[in-house]
């Protein structure tokens, strides 16, 4: 079936608002960026980073959070220039009577008792203003930066840690996913998916992730030093996968709805999440998702049937022990037929 022009363009406008982005960096360039890197990596250790000496525990200072969700929006449309992206999945919706994506899923662990912080970011790797939302919006570095923070006050060390969930929509799902990978000692409650896309991601950022990382004292995130994320990350039995379609060890429970996409819509963000999520090690451990109705942009723009789903989902699935979900269950390949793997203390 042919493709209408009127689908054409925006294609091709989103193509030539890629190539005026700033200067893609080197290979050798992303290679230098990502060597300042001083925590474990996905590439060591099997995925599983080395524990520290057990030390004594404190208390959770009170009046801080129980539970923090991080949460990156998409890009804001397929012609838009990239440095007007902004973090709408807070932003409240007339068609829903004022309830947000964020509001909706907060709103689900309020009801387990639970304290809620939220740090709600755009799909951009640092600080900018955006032109659509006209305020300054926090990006990848500034959520980073968070959660380091929360690391050092609220985790490490603390007999009560706080809990963290990952939230991203379209090309902010492939943000959320660097976080995961590149802090594993971090264990994420979850992570939720709405309609990953990972198309044009690299040649969207490209230039403004060199312009944060080359010769900067951030350490370039895991896989950038090899440069496009999308189509290049290896799963066995699965083959070469978007990173944003892999789910990382270091989260629980992978939750993501994908839509499908609509050539007849007149809605012209017909992108679509068409490959289901996966862990490392090939295997679907814990990951559950749905078939959505609505279309790309809604999903993330307002409270929908979708996430009523993912709000369901959490209430079943609870708040998990983290000790019953050690990072190596993610990791190891399924056991041959008529063996199992065996823990050290046996």
């Amino acid at each position: 079936m042919p493709i209408a022009p009127y689908r054409v363009l925006p294609v091709l406008l989103a193509l030539l608002l890629a190539a005026c982005a700033p200067r893609a960096a080197s290979p050798e360039e992303l290679a230098r960026a990502a060597s300042r890197r001083a925590s474990p990596l996905p590439t060591e250790s099997g995925y599983v980073p080395t524990e520290e000496g057990a030390a004594a525990l404190r208390p959770r200072p009170e009046g801080t959070p129980d539970l923090l969700i991080i949460a990156f929006s998409g890009h804001c449309g397929l012609v838009c220039h990239t440095r007007n992206t902004w973090s709408y999945l807070d932003t409240a919706s007339e068609r829903t009577g004022g309830v947000a994506v964020l509001d909706a899923i907060r709103g689900a662990y309020e009801r387990m008792g639970l304290t809620v912080e939220v740090f709600s970011a755009s799909s951009f790797v640092t600080a900018h203003y955006s032109g659509i939302s006209r305020e300054m919006e926090p990006g990848y570095l500034q959520a980073q930066a968070y959660l380091d923070e929360v690391k050092r006050e609220l985790i490490h060390g603390v007999s009560d840690p706080t809990r963290v969930v990952l939230v991203g929509h379209s090309h902010g799902t492939v943000w959320a996913s660097l976080l995961a990978l590149n802090n594993l000692d971090v264990t994420f409650d979850a992570f939720i998916s709405l309609d990953a896309i990972c198309w044009q991601w690299w040649g969207r950022h490209k230039g403004f992730i060199a312009e944060a990382f080359v010769d900067s004292p951030w350490p370039l995130p895991f896989p950038l030093e090899a440069g496009d994320p999308c189509g290049t990350f290896e799963v066995p039995g699965v083959g070469m996968v978007d990173v944003n379609d892999v789910v990382s060890a270091n989260v629980i429970f992978g939750l993501e709805a994908r839509t499908h996409m609509r050539l007849l819509s007149f809605d012209p963000n017909v992108l679509a999440d068409d490959d289901p999520n996966v862990r490392i090690n090939g295997t679907t451990t814990n990951i559950w998702g749905i078939s959505a109705k609505e279309g790309h942009s809604d999903l993330g723009r307002y409270y929908n049937q979708s996430i009523g789903w993912v709000v369901a989902m959490i209430t079943a699935l609870g708040l998990p022990d983290h000790e019953d979900y050690p990072m190596h269950a993610f990791v190891l390949p399924p056991a041959p037929e008529e063996f199992e793997y065996q823990d050290d203390a046996r």
